[in-house]
């Protein structure tokens, strides 16, 4: 298990630099507009993904490992509803693009390969990790991130390309080298798919999206969250602002969960174990255990923060007018209350339905899109950033009530099955 979970973590590790070192490149080499640009295409690619995609993701994780690894049939039914989700989530983001977002032809045809390609990407993800093969989904993810940061530093240094475009060509070009590398080091027997024929079952289709629904609604609303206040913000006030504001806001959250991630990786796991072999006082003792490990951690990156902040504001990023307390202390504090939240939810998931967790979420993230469409035309990027520390923290708040509600509730059924 200890071995596995550095795999898990070294694997990790890699990809969360080169997103950091990516905000860092783009916001200061192409400008605020360039990557508010770039933003908003991006998630825009990431939402109609998840609506189109997640059901399936969900379920090759949750079929697949127990399963023999020759079953033919159900991967090639799977990979057949991964062909289907592709081509109607690349239809969908394209005509997004062209009708909403008013891209170029050439800027269509990369948000459409992103698409396409991610949809496969995160087939072949999902496999490697359902089949618990670490080393190899280390492998899949580095070279994805390695070669986006090659691209990326060659566009910047070489070419002197100064577009929101040469950051979608990254992506890109770090999807397609992943694919090309997983059909080489295909594991025999892991992998089974006939491609000359279609394996369609409507009743097969209906069991993946039932089992689905509620984790790619959850993951939605989640993007939603994350991506609301860049869009109210580009309609509003353009693209410079919502960039400034979605690189500072990608900064600041990408950093702590890069800080927190090895906690709640780990602590998720104890606290499954704890619950599964019977031990539920254990597994909350665990919980709040792993908490205050997390607060600790927050408070050293948000020390590191203070300390660095007039030089990453000024110098690094130059984007000077995010050196304001009322936007980036918000935001880093919703960054941590995100973290925990996920954690006690965790613990919530086992002891109430997910659909409990879906409402709470789908409230939270439309209370902050109605937020944002009253407060930013008059406030600006101010409004988006409390309004994000307002939802977080309402959000972490119910999670918080319901978790402690709820174990209360089952620790007094158990005393009182116990004593009678």
């Amino acid at each position: 298990m200890k071995r596995e979970l550095l795999i898990y973590l070294a694997g990790r590790f890699i990809p969360a630099l080169v997103n950091l070192a990516v905000i860092v490149l783009a916001i200061r080499f192409l400008g605020p507009t360039e990557y508010g640009r770039y933003s908003i295409i991006l998630y825009t690619a990431l939402l109609i993904i998840t609506l189109s995609f997640q059901w399936v993701q969900a379920s090759i994780l949750r079929f697949l490992g127990g399963m023999p690894k020759e079953t033919g049939v159900v991967m090639s039914r799977l990979f057949d509803l991964t062909i289907l989700s592709s081509l109607v989530s690349t239809a969908l983001v394209i005509l997004t693009g062209r009708v909403y977002l008013h891209l170029e032809w050439m800027e269509l045809m990369l948000a459409g390969l992103f698409t396409l390609f991610t949809n496969f990407y995160l087939f072949h993800q999902a496999v490697l990790e359902a089949y618990h093969r670490s080393i190899r989904t280390a492998l899949l993810e580095g070279t994805d991130q390695v070669l986006i940061m090659v691209v990326l530093l060659s566009g910047l240094f070489y070419f002197e390309l100064r577009s929101a475009m040469l950051l979608m060509g990254s992506l890109v070009i770090g999807l397609a080298g992943a694919l090309a590398l997983r059909t080489i080091i295909r594991v025999k027997g892991l992998l089974t798919i006939d491609m000359k024929h279609i394996y369609w079952d409507s009743r097969f289709s209906g069991k993946v999206i039932e089992f689905g629904y509620t984790v790619t609604l959850w993951l939605f609303f989640s993007h939603l969250l994350m991506a609301a206040d860049r869009f109210i913000l580009m309609e509003y006030l353009g693209y410079r602002d919502a960039g400034m504001y979605s690189a500072l806001k990608d900064l600041l959250f990408k950093g702590t969960t890069f800080a927190i991630f090895p906690i709640y990786i780990s602590y998720q796991s104890k606290i499954l174990d704890k619950w599964n072999t019977h031990h539920p006082d254990q597994a909350w003792k665990t919980v709040k255990e792993a908490l205050s490990f997390e607060i600790l951690i927050f408070i050293i990156v948000f020390i590191i923060f203070m300390v660095a902040k007039p030089f990453l504001f000024a110098d690094l990023l130059l984007i000077p007018e995010m050196d304001s307390w009322l936007i980036y202390l918000p935001l880093l504090l919703s960054a941590f209350l995100w973290q925990g939240a996920l954690l006690l939810q965790r613990f919530l998931d086992l002891m109430l339905r997910q659909m409990y967790v879906l409402i709470m979420l789908t409230c939270c993230a439309v209370l902050n899109v109605a937020a944002n469409l009253m407060l930013v035309p008059k406030f600006g990027y101010l409004a988006s950033s409390l309004t994000m520390l307002g939802t977080s923290l309402l959000y972490a708040g119910v999670v918080i009530f319901f978790a402690t509600r709820t174990w209360k509730k089952r620790r007094e059924a158990a005393e009182m099955e116990s004593i009678s």
